[in-house]
């Protein structure tokens, strides 16, 4: 199978997490997508329990057709580096084609992360965000350049700067107006939690 892994705070899950990956699921013809959440000891302030991370996600991925949610970093009681992550997913799905799918922002920082030699030879679905030259960044970067055949970049024109932060900063602010960012069964999850206040 052809699946890709799409990591995250996902904090909360949003339409745009959803659309995202359905578009990458098309373009690059995947099997599925996997959600993988990160865990508890990622160092982010105002993340969410990784269980209500987790458990929104499988809202946002129910009656969707290919998307799934894994726990594999939720089972671990340390912080993991990218490829950490990337490791344990190859070993659990050692017989697919796996590719993992992240916007321009992130990896921008491939660079600078754990054992880069060995990140760069994976596959990659990159999405545009805004004033990030995503072609520019892999053809200046001679370990990037060196694997580029395994970087598929997708036009990301809907949600180029979209951002969760400003979906908590609604919640916070009781703007919740405007539900086209976060489905509704999200939205409950969130206000019958107390989260993000």
């Amino acid at each position: 199978m052809k699946i890709g892994f799409f990591g995250g705070c996902f904090n909360p899950p949003t339409n745009a997490h959803l659309n995202l990956v359905k578009m990458a699921k098309e373009k690059c013809k995947l099997d599925k997508v996997v959600f993988v959440p990160v865990g508890d000891f990622y160092p982010k302030k105002d993340l969410a329990h990784a269980q209500d991370r987790y458990n929104m996600l499988e809202i946002l991925c129910k009656n969707q057709d290919g998307l799934e949610v894994s726990d594999i970093e939720l089972n671990t009681n340390q912080e993991l580096f990218a490829i950490d992550a990337f490791r344990l997913i190859e070993n659990q799905y050692k017989q697919d084609d796996i590719y993992f799918i992240m916007g321009a922002d992130n990896f921008i920082n491939i660079a600078n992360w754990k054992d880069t030699d060995e990140l760069a030879n994976y596959n990659y679905i990159v999405f545009e965000r805004e004033h990030i030259a995503i072609n520019k960044f892999i053809d200046e970067n001679h370990l990037v350049d060196k694997y580029k055949n395994k970087i598929q970049i997708i036009e990301n024109n809907d949600y180029k700067n979209f951002r969760a932060t400003d979906v908590r900063k609604n919640i916070k602010e009781n703007n919740i107006k405007n539900n086209d960012l976060i489905s509704k069964e999200i939205l409950d999850y969130i206000l019958k939690n107390n989260m993000y206040k």
